[in-house]
């Protein structure tokens, strides 16, 4: 099943149970939706924005812990990460390393597994981007009955999923790989019954990749180690290939995730100021034949020493 309901990109996310699958053999790793952890001590602090021009009503955090796992402050997290993953993604375009803008694709894999992500995105031609697994889609039978609760309470269908109590019973074991990448893609062959990918969309601007990412990381697995991470970067958008010339913060307003408008205090003309992750000057690394690499620096080869300069008066007499 395609990803098609990108909706709820900024909203307040709500409390829902906190459940966790079991391994089915013994020494399986136990996978965990982002978000279905331990509920932090700062929850439940909000203040209510409003936009002026299509008068949507946002529900903000005042704070938040930040982590991966908790339930109410997972989204600082994905909107941190999908910050980054963004800048990089779409600063491949940006370097020229592509003329292309990126498309959003989804295939499957076997198992939870970045190096089987990696090799396969690139066994399907596409030369670069973000990865993002999945571990689950939700099972047919509890299909209708998400979708018509994501419609009453207007959020996503993995977001109606947190709020029903369902629990992972809903969901079936089903690792399968969304890309926000770079390249044509093998072709399909007319009338062929064999899956290889689907392209869902073509993305024509950094908030639109943004926007995409965020919703991908809302429904994937909590990285397994405290160092580990959500999504990975293949091809030409791998740190190897790509660097910015500067990486910072700038300030921005926050704005309505329906139409972009800087949101307002109700009853004021007051926006909220909120800092951005902010990469720019995206250049392609160009690799020196013969050149060892330490870090991110290039040791240059080492050319041969000049020939001593000839003067007169070093000739005997």
């Amino acid at each position: 099943m395609v990803d098609h309901d990108l909706r709820d990109f900024s909203r307040e996310n709500a409390l829902y149970l906190d459940t966790m699958p079991n391994a089915k053999h013994p020494g399986e790793p136990t996978f965990c939706m982002v978000g279905t952890g331990t509920l932090c001590e700062t929850a439940g602090q909000h203040i209510s924005l409003e936009c002026p021009k299509c008068k949507l009503e946002v529900q903000v955090a005042t704070c938040s812990c930040g982590r991966v796992e908790c339930p109410q402050c997972w989204t600082s997290w994905a909107r941190r990460a999908a910050e980054r993953a963004a800048a990089r993604t779409w600063g491949a375009w940006e370097a020229g390393a592509s003329q292309h803008h990126p498309r959003h694709i989804t295939f499957d894999i076997n198992s939870v597994d970045w190096k089987e992500a990696k090799k396969k995105a690139l066994s399907l031609g596409f030369t670069g981007g973000v990865l993002v697994i999945h571990p689950w889609r939700i099972r047919p039978e509890y299909q209708e009955r998400l979708a018509a609760l994501a419609e009453k309470l207007d959020v996503n269908r993995y977001d109606a999923w947190r709020k029903s109590g369902f629990g992972y019973d809903a969901l079936k074991f089903s690792p399968h790989v969304h890309a926000i990448c770079y390249g044509k893609g093998i072709d399909i062959i007319p009338g062929s019954h064999e899956y290889e990918y689907r392209m869902i969309r073509k993305l024509n601007s950094l908030e639109a990749v943004q926007k995409v990412v965020f919703y991908l990381l809302s429904h994937t697995f909590t990285p397994l180690t405290p160092n580990g991470r959500a999504y990975r970067y293949f091809g030409i958008c791998s740190p190897q290939k790509l660097k910015p010339e500067w990486v910072g913060k700038k300030s921005d307003l926050m704005r309505c995730p329906e139409c972009g408008a800087a949101l307002v205090y109700p009853g004021t003309n007051e926006c909220k100021e909120v800092s951005k992750y902010v990469a720019e000057g995206w250049h392609v690394v160009i690799q020196i034949p013969g050149a060892k690499i330490r870090g991110s620096r290039v040791k240059k080869p080492q050319l041969p020493p000049m020939p001593e300069p000839f003067y007169a008066w070093n000739v005997a007499v």
